[in-house]
């Protein structure tokens, strides 16, 4: 497997595609988080003070993969409850939709897909010894952000998708590469460095792709392993359950993620159980 790319040399493949500049809101809670003592109140402050994202944080946290014994109401109860950390992951996936937007139906599908994929690898992280719940959540919502952009960028772009979906011989941003000479992955981590997320959330996102990943372990992080494995279930169970169709890549890197998460086969079974009694 290939070291990984620099920002640089990555960015100028990118001919004429806009990344998304970091929100203020994020930049704040990233600095106070930085610091060797952050203030809840602060963190409170920071969310509380856009009441549409205040809104979106608590439905966020009331979903069923937060796995709260009781409704909260209000921001502070979130910070207090999840930790700081936790809520500013939620934070930053809320202002990454809002700040790659998008108001067609399809893109709208695309973000509640992330948002669903996002929750169901938080509750499969929690269920792993020292699992990066946090991580897996904002892992969730960003390792195809770069599908989005690249959407606005090309017109032809979703016939490009339809086109990988079709070939299981290779990944599907091999397809996107043939076509237009970059990838979502490589999009992706362009934002994903950007906006100054965790180098395994950045490194994981590159590689989510890539059907060595699991056979080189050596060369990637092993939190960014653990978050491609992760994801990887989370949307096997999604493509499976929701949308009623196969995956073909849980087909070739099923056993590999099982394998690394350390899940037996029954372990498996249980957990997607556990899941499909969340929606009943």
């Amino acid at each position: 497997m290939a070291k990984l790319i620099p920002a640089e040399m990555i960015e100028k493949t990118l001919k004429g595609i806009v990344i998304p500049a970091r929100p203020q809101a994020l930049l704040h809670l990233q600095n106070e988080l930085k610091k060797d003592d952050p203030a809840p109140r602060v963190i409170v402050r920071l969310i509380s003070g856009d009441v549409g994202l205040s809104a979106a944080v608590l439905k966020t946290v009331n979903s069923p993969f937060f796995g709260l014994s009781r409704k909260i109401s209000s921001v502070a109860q979130a910070v207090s409850l999840l930790g700081m950390k936790a809520a500013a992951q939620i934070v930053t996936g809320l202002v990454l939709r809002a700040a790659v937007g998008g108001k067609e139906p399809s893109l709208e599908r695309f973000w509640d897909s992330a948002e669903k994929v996002a929750g169901i690898a938080s509750y499969i992280a929690s269920t792993i010894p020292r699992g990066p719940r946090d991580d897996a959540y904002c892992f969730g919502l960003f390792h195809d952000v770069g599908i989005p952009i690249l959407m606005q960028k090309f017109p032809d772009y979703r016939q490009t998708l339809a086109l990988a979906d079709k070939d299981s011989s290779r990944p599907s941003t091999a397809v996107e590469d043939e076509r237009h000479a970059t990838d979502h992955a490589t999009v992706g981590y362009l934002v994903a460095k950007g906006w100054f997320l965790p180098e395994a959330i950045c490194e994981g996102i590159l590689y989510h792709h890539d059907p060595l990943v699991f056979d080189d372990k050596d060369s990637v992080n092993p939190q960014a392993l653990t978050l491609i494995a992760i994801n990887a279930m989370a949307e096997h169970f999604q493509d499976d359950y929701f949308f009623m169709r196969g995956n073909s890549r849980w087909g070739m890197i099923g056993a590999r993620v099982l394998d690394h998460l350390g899940l037996r086969d029954d372990e498996y079974c249980d957990l997607r159980e556990d899941l499909i009694s969340m929606f009943k």
